[in-house]
């Protein structure tokens, strides 16, 4: 019998040596029987008891270790692999989900402490039996917080579940292990593909231990559930507060923050699975050691998604001034046709530092910029994700102030390279904390743990919902293709952990939160960060004053916008409005003071003829009473509201809500004032008429007698000169529940996505347009020129019929799927239609039919450089001859359209709605003779007045339209207004580039007998 373990060649030598030695001491030895006992004594207990050990360390850690071992010392039960097989012909929409979890374990084996070396995937077996479970990050306690508000109001009934549902994408049931899926609307891309792929591993890994639950998930980007339109007091009798699950959330709100889709790969931009990518993230980190890398801080990305990445973009050395910044547009059009050869993640640690910015709310990048050993610096945002929670500025990484970005970056740039080590430490802590403690087996503990703690909540038992689908690994996986399947197979769990998961920490009590955000800031104040060594040079010194400086830069204080409705069982309409406007400021932060778009210098156009007659009397305003739907009266930043006819569907009510908007956010900002509206299709005020404002107005001359005031609507039949003042119109901006248009702000993003869908040359050839025809004979006859009138007109027309789509759900009216032809057609309606900035938004050329309808925005436009003129008595032949020119010239065609895109997406942003509110509002009220009053029948409006009463998509569009902060920087400067000599100037510009299309069209098509614009 061998005395060794084969292989152990090693040990065995010694062990001879050792017997040698033994041996040759009791031969030589004259002490006798004393010196043998004590040979023996080390031949029969200390070299066996040593090979015993070896061997039983042999035999744990090595698979192939001898029979003999493993029949003495038997190793731990083998790993159970995760499997699944995909039908060969049968159709995978009826394939069968077999149910494989087996029962919860009675005794799982406690779980090791991740280490850096271990797979974070696949726990190891040999010390899963002999470690005890490891305590989970710090950020896991931030679940219990996420929770807290539930857990206040005594658990989680149904009804706050189904209160979820309209703002939610897809429902997950998971019963006995298994998972079942109800989808309400399409996610952006894959995101609710992985998101539920990333489930079902969850599922597959730890089966039996995902107890049963009922969850409402929303795949977009800003948090939705705001605290203020639920909060009521604590316990059972609150209003219910809807658990919406979602990838991030802000301090207002009350959204439960789930691990993001891409943990699981993001195909549509070839970023892999999170465990592969992180691998490939850790060697890209060694290739250019930290001292070699570009001294400046780099940043690539898509800007057009927020106004703050397109602010970040002036930081760049191209603009004419070194702020330590190098700033990269990623063109993904570009990057897909490359073959993703110029947006590989682990190729970009070559600058010592990166930057992140928020995009449309949190962005997936943070943690691809955390990953490299560059220092992150991190404009300061409100939005967390489910780890960033961990985070502790100044040591994982430097803030950067959001309105001062430049100055921010070049000075963290500075003070980095003249203090290296420091710097480097910066990079290493943010990168080891996500190597470490962004794992995984973590990210998988966190929803274990979340869905665990979730479920402990729910006052019912969950069921299937009726339209509900099962869903499993096959069902999935078998169905994919391309890289989705790849990533599929690349993330999917391989074996089941049969390990305990690491222990939840407990939650966290008021005074540790009030102490960590002390930390947080004091940690950004801590000299430290930016003081000098003793050994540098005194010019280098950071003083305290500048420490101070760049901390308040980092942290702007910034008011939250709030308000609460009443318990359950209280009438809204007995709801007393609290003044809330702060007192005008005397000092507000600097905001660059830009200036404002061009077309807001049509506000002192539109208010000229008040102005010449010396201004508007009450006489004047109680003349426009005939024509308003109501009556709008401001005082000391309170509004009331007198109501004379009912406009239709909720044009009055969203209308007010943006006044709303307004005052809560440029508090004690808006004047006293007071004014009549219309919101409604047809102009009303005549040259001898009354002060209205409306939604738009029709092109004339400047009126000969003072009309009354009122506001923002079209105008109408005929020729009359029209003098409605123009107000922003609230479906553009604030959204329109009945046709399920959502605000602006949302529905510009959505927009934005859906130009990059598709490539403009790889889109239908021809124009389009959809619509309801029955509004104006002129959408009638814009019919005509369908293709299947027997003539081809290059047009594609389609009429929406809106009961049938009501019905449907919205399916085929979506906006932002439309971006699937070259070109697109606006024609009025009734007057204006607020279609046109849909159509704009797209950066397919507009087509417009020639109208004399303006509204406040469109005065901007220049006709042949953002949209197209069509001749509206010869519709069909002008739309034929813009498609074939631009087909025959696509990059003049696509400049067109980039350039109309281009406007709305920069002139037309909220921010800018809202400072064109605030202008014509002042302007306006400069010009009132008189001293407003509440009228006799005026009821006063707020916040609460109107959102506690709203009900269904009403209620979710004002929640999602709200003002969330109040601005204490002053608005974009109004332009002055024009002389007449610049409006005759502006006017023969139009016609000289109306000109400059016929021109060129004809010029390059040379028609023989026809010319559209004869």
């Amino acid at each position: 019998m061998k005395s060794c373990v084969d292989g152990e060649e090693g040990m065995c030598g010694s062990i001879n040596e050792k017997r040698k030695s033994a041996i040759a001491a009791i031969k030589s030895s004259t002490r006798g029987v004393g010196i043998v006992f004590v040979a023996l004594f080390l031949l029969v207990v200390l070299i066996p008891s040593r090979w015993i050990d070896r061997v039983s360390f042999v035999l744990t850690n090595n698979e192939e270790s001898s029979s003999h071992g493993d029949h003495a010392h038997p190793k731990k039960s083998p790993r159970i692999p995760i499997s699944f097989t995909c039908p060969n012909a049968t159709s995978v929409e009826r394939l069968s989900c077999t149910r494989r979890a087996p029962p919860l374990s009675t005794s799982p084996s406690p779980s090791p402490s991740p280490t850096p070396s271990s797979s974070s995937s696949e726990p190891s077996p040999s010390t899963a039996a002999t470690t005890a479970a490891a305590a989970c990050p710090g950020y896991f306690r931030y679940i219990h917080e996420d929770l807290r508000p539930w857990r206040s109001r005594g658990g989680i009934t149904r009804a706050a579940v189904e209160e979820a549902r309209s703002l939610a994408n897809f429902r997950l049931v998971v019963l006995g292990g298994r998972a079942f899926v109800e989808h309400y609307s399409g996610a952006f891309q894959t995101r609710d593909v992985f998101t539920l792929w990333g489930v079902l591993q969850l599922l597959a890994r730890y089966p039996g231990r995902v107890p049963d639950l009922d969850l409402m998930f929303n795949c977009d980007d800003p948090p939705v559930v705001r605290f203020d339109s639920y909060r009521a007091g604590e316990g059972p009798s609150a209003p219910p507060l809807p658990p919406l699950f979602r990838y991030c959330k802000e301090p207002a709100t009350a959204d439960i923050v789930f691990p993001d889709w891409s943990f699981w790969g993001w195909p549509e931009v070839n970023i892999k699975p999170w465990e592969p990518l992180l691998v490939d993230l850790k060697e890209g980190n060694e290739r250019v050691k930290w001292k070699d890398r570009e001294p400046y801080a780099f940043w690539k990305g898509n800007p057009w998604v927020a106004g703050t990445r397109q602010d970040l973009l002036k930081c760049n050395v191209s603009n004419g001034r070194e702020w330590n910044a190098r700033l990269f547009t990623q063109n993904w059009e570009s990057e897909i046709r490359n073959g993703f050869k110029g947006s590989n993640l682990a190729d970009q640690c070559l600058y010592r530092y990166k930057i992140y910015i928020e995009g449309r709310a949190w962005s997936v990048s943070e943690k691809y910029i955390l990953a490299c050993n560059s220092p992150t610096l991190l404009v300061t945002s409100m939005y967390q994700d489910f780890f960033t929670r961990g985070l502790m500025p100044g040591h994982h990484y430097w803030p950067i102030r959001p309105d001062h970005k430049c100055p921010s970056i070049k000075f963290a740039v500075d003070w980095g390279n003249k203090h290296q080590k420091e710097a480097q430490a910066i990079g290493k802590a943010g990168s080891g904390f996500i190597q470490e403690e962004v794992k995984m087996d973590y990210v998988y503990d966190y929803m274990l743990h979340l869905l665990t703690e979730y479920a402990k909540l729910l006052r019912y038992k969950p069921t299937v919902p009726e339209k509900a689908t099962e869903l499993c690994l096959e069902s999935m996986a078998c169905a994919a293709e391309g890289l989705v399947k790849t990533f599929m197979m690349d993330s999917r769990a391989k074996w089941v952990h049969d390990s305990e998961p690491c222990t939840l920490p407990p939650s966290f009590d008021p005074k540790e939160l009030k102490e960590i955000s002390k930390r947080k800031d004091e940690a950004i104040k801590q000299p430290f960060l930016l003081k000098t060594s003793s050994s540098s040079s005194s010019s280098s010194t950071v003083t305290e004053k500048q420490i101070s400086s760049h901390y308040d830069h980092a942290h702007p204080k910034r008011i939250p916008i709030s308000f609460a409705c009443p318990p359950n069982g209280t009438s809204v309409e007995h709801l007393s409005c609290t003044p809330r406007s702060p007192p005008l400021r005397t000092t507000r932060t600097a905001a660059g003071t830009k200036t404002c778009p061009g077309y807001f210098r049509y506000i002192h156009e539109d208010l000229r003829a008040w102005r010449g007659a010396e201004g508007i009397t009450r006489a004047a305003v109680e003349g426009a009473r005939r024509f308003a739907h109501f009556r709008l009266v401001v005082l000391g930043g309170r509004a009331f509201v007198e109501r004379y006819a009912r406009p239709y569907q909720t044009r009055d009510v969203f209308t007010l809500w943006g006044i709303l908007q307004l005052l809560a956010r440029r508090p004690g900002r808006v004047p006293d004032l007071d004014l009549m509206t219309r919101p409604s299709s047809s102009s009303t005020a005549t040259a001898a008429a009354a002060p209205t404002r409306r939604r738009c107005r029709r092109s004339s001359a400047t009126a000969r007698t003072t009309p009354p005031p009122t506001s923002s609507s079209p105008t109408g039949p005929s020729g009359a000169v029209y003098r409605d003042i123009m107000l922003r119109y609230r479906k553009v901006w604030l959204g329109r529940p009945e046709i399920k248009i959502k605000p602006w702000e949302l529905l510009l993003e959505d927009l934005r996505k859906g130009s990059e869908r598709v490539k403009w040359k790889d889109r239908e050839p021809y124009a389009f347009w959809k619509g309801n025809p029955s509004v104006s004979p002129s959408r009638e006859d814009l019919l005509k020129c369908n293709v299947s009138n027997g003539q081809e007109y290059n047009a594609r027309l389609f009429t929406l019929n809106w009961d049938s789509e009501t019905q449907s759900g919205f399916k085929k009216s979506d906006l932002a799927s439309q971006c699937v032809y070259r070109y697109k057609i606006y024609i009025d309606g009734k007057s204006w239609s607020v279609s046109e900035k849909y159509i704009l938004a797209c950066d397919s050329p507009m087509l417009l039919v020639t109208t004399p309808y303006q509204d406040f925005f469109t005065r901007g436009l220049m006709p042949g450089h953002h949209y197209w003129p069509i001749k509206p008595d010869r519709k069909c032949q002008s739309i034929k001859f813009a498609v074939d020119w631009g087909n025959s010239h696509p990059d003049e065609a696509q400049a067109i359209g980039k350039a109309g895109s281009g406007y709305i997406q920069e002139e037309v942003k909220m921010d800018y709605v809202y400072d064109y509110m605030l202008h014509l509002l002042t302007e306006y009220a400069k010009l009132l003779r008189y001293k407003p009053t509440v009228p006799e029948k005026a009821t006063e409006l707020c916040l609460e007045s109107l959102a506690c009463a709203a009900e269904g998509l009403e209620k979710t569009f004002m929640m999602d339209s709200m003002a969330k902060w109040v601005h204490d920087t002053d608005p974009c400067t109004i332009p002055p207004p024009f002389d007449p000599k610049e409006l005759e100037e502006m006017s023969r510009k139009r016609d000289e580039a109306i000109k400059q299309v016929r021109y060129r069209v004809t010029r390059a098509l040379n028609p023989p007998h026809y010319d559209p614009y004869q």
